[in-house]
């Protein structure tokens, strides 16, 4: 990939997407702040906790029929433990994957349908990615295969989860595949200026302090395919180039995600009502 320059309004980038060389556009504002809230990359702290602690997160369905065997689990964890033990043979692969959708932070009610059923299946595709069988694109399609089957396998579990499974157990020797969740989604779309990563959104009224207002929750559609995945990889990587010498990709993605309360996050959200019409209600007349 060739190094981004900036044209007025537009930043500019070159990647390989499908084997094509393409333009990639990123909206020089949004691109400031995004720069403005993160002025060096993100560190992965090996002491802090992060997410939710794998053994208790565990314990909570440990007699569902999930067919899992975990012997070693952690009381916490965090991404920079995570990308340490990926790296070796020594953690249990069902040990491993408990730990990322754990430091993922899975919802309970998400959990409890995913291990209703046998692991196993989409267990083994994580295996195989770990050995090095899949690229990330075809890891991508794997899942999202076994995730469209009408037996539901995969029930509670969508691509804001399975690419952090396929993040943390690509082996290093292959390119990265990096995690797509609703945050990453919707900042790599406002950064782009489209639809780059397709959204699932849902608005709704709420009460607040006894003022009706709009919230809207999005997630990563399952209409995403592997190309489109393959392509949001392609944009990290290049928005790494144009952070800088000092970013890696898995900094920016990091980035992207943010953190409740971070500048960029509020930004994001700020930014995603701009996309909703304008109503006007009985109270505003």
């Amino acid at each position: 990939m060739t190094s981004a320059h900036e044209t007025g309004r537009w930043s500019l980038g070159s990647g390989i997407i499908w084997g094509i060389e393409v333009v990639i556009r990123f909206i020089e504002k949004h691109l400031a702040v995004l720069k403005d809230a993160n002025p060096a990359p993100p560190v992965f702290d090996e002491d802090v906790a992060e997410g939710e602690g794998p053994q208790d997160w565990f314990n909570a369905v440990k007699d569902y029929p999930h067919e899992l065997t975990c012997t070693e689990l952690k009381e916490t964890i965090n991404r920079a433990r995570l990308l340490a033990m990926a790296k070796g043979r020594k953690v249990s692969i069902d040990d491993l994957c408990i730990t990322i959708l754990a430091w993922g932070g899975m919802r309970p009610a998400n959990r409890n349908r995913l291990f209703e059923r046998s692991a196993r299946p989409w267990v083994e595709i994580a295996e195989a990615i770990r050995a090095g069988a899949f690229d990330r694109q075809s890891a991508y399609e794997c899942f999202a295969k076994l995730r469209s089957r009408k037996d539901s396998p995969m029930k509670g579990m969508g691509p804001a989860y399975f690419t952090k499974l396929i993040y943390f157990l690509m082996p290093e020797n292959q390119q990265k595949g990096y995690i797509l969740d609703q945050w990453a989604g919707l900042s790599i779309n406002l950064i782009s200026g489209g639809a780059l990563v397709k959204m699932d959104e849902n608005v709704a009224w709420k009460l607040k302090r006894k003022t009706p207002e709009r919230v809207v929750s999005s997630r990563v559609s399952d209409v995403n395919t592997a190309e489109d995945y393959e392509r949001f990889c392609n944009v990290v990587e290049t928005l790494s180039e144009r952070l800088g010498r000092a970013w890696t990709p898995g900094q920016a993605e990091r980035a992207l995600m943010s953190g409740s309360g971070n500048k960029w996050r509020e930004y994001v959200v700020a930014e995603r009502f701009g996309s909703l019409p304008i109503l006007t209600t009985f109270s505003d007349a």
